[in-house]
């Protein structure tokens, strides 16, 4: 979520709760006999408070299984889930007397330092990454349907470089009776379009039966020889690692087509020039995926802590008043 101007509230409320009860805390600290206790009654006191919001902030996976819910709109369960969030923190720390307590307690304690510190980078990721996939990214795409889409490009580089040499020994066609729209499937008749593949597939067979551009031998074999080894296996859903080392950068990729320019001769330099641009959206379509991952990865670890947490927060709020 975008921290921005729509937070401001739930930023001062938090804030002056989290005033107020620093205020009371001093207050306590310094009447008591024998210091800060959560067993005490004011410990007690933030030891509730805390542990209410906790399981108020793990409501919210709940709650967003459930979007037409009249409980709120989800947005703002998020702001709430961020900033009741770190006020709990400080409300547990005031209910231990910022002590760390040993066996289940120290482990509380180093759970919600985790779930703290790796809700904070979440954030800070989700503030940062979106702007910086759009410095990077000028060609995004749904996530979902990336895989489409680089299947859609190899295809396309395929038929680019059959022009220059003809049939390259690959048979891979794609689905004619499948129209991707809106991250949606839609299926067709083929026999709607029988006339279109017709002529699509005359167009192959013409295409992959003799070369469109007439070069000298020696520039098809280069053309050939790159694309197959270096340019093709970078178009793959899940590329190798020396072909994501090749082309990493669009310098590295201008640089790349600047050589085989010299290599080939000009009549095959537009062909080059389609291949440069499906192979630098492809490169882009890689950083999306790797931000999305960074994005969304930081949930692995909060999630699973964050049960736990609760788990043993229970169990630690029983004992304790067994005991």
């Amino acid at each position: 979520m975008i921290v921005d101007r729509t937070h401001r509230e739930w930023i001062l409320g938090s804030a002056a709760v989290a005033l107020a009860s620093t205020v009371a805390y001093l207050v306590y600290a310094l009447v008591s006999v024998n210091g800060a206790r959560g067993g005490s009654a004011m410990g007690l006191v933030f030891g509730f408070a805390g542990t209410g919001l906790i399981v108020f902030e793990c409501l919210l996976g709940l709650r967003k299984k459930y979007p037409a819910s009249p409980l709120g709109r989800v947005k703002t369960w998020l702001k709430a889930h961020i900033w009741l969030g770190l006020l709990s923190f400080l409300l547990i720390l005031f209910h231990t007397g910022f002590g760390w307590g040993k066996g289940v307690s120290f482990l509380l304690m180093m759970l919600f330092v985790a779930i703290t510190v790796s809700g904070v980078v979440g954030l800070a990721l989700q503030n940062w990454l979106p702007k910086r996939m759009t410095e990077l990214v000028q060609k995004e795409t749904i996530y979902e349907q990336i895989p489409a889409v680089i299947d859609h490009l190899r295809l396309e580089a395929d038929e680019r470089v059959e022009f220059v040499t003809a049939g390259i020994g690959i048979e891979e066609a794609p689905d004619e009776t499948v129209l991707r729209a809106g991250g949606k499937k839609y299926y067709f008749d083929a026999g709607q379009f029988k006339s279109a593949m017709e002529k699509i597939e005359a167009e192959r067979r013409k295409r992959r039966g003799s070369p469109q551009i007439v070069v000298e031998d020696g520039a098809v074999a280069a053309l050939r020889a790159h694309y197959l080894k270096e340019i093709r296996p970078y178009l793959a859903p899940k590329p190798e690692r020396e072909g994501r080392r090749l082309f990493q950068t669009p310098q590295a990729v201008a640089a790349y087509f600047d050589r085989l320019r010299t290599i080939l001769p000009p009549e095959a330099h537009e062909v080059l020039l389609d291949l440069e641009a499906i192979v630098e959206e492809r490169r882009q379509l890689g950083i999306q995926v790797r931000l999305h991952h960074w994005l969304h990865g930081w949930l692995l670890v909060h999630l699973p802590l964050s049960m736990a947490f609760l788990v043993l927060t229970l169990v630690h709020a029983v004992v304790s008043l067994i005991y």
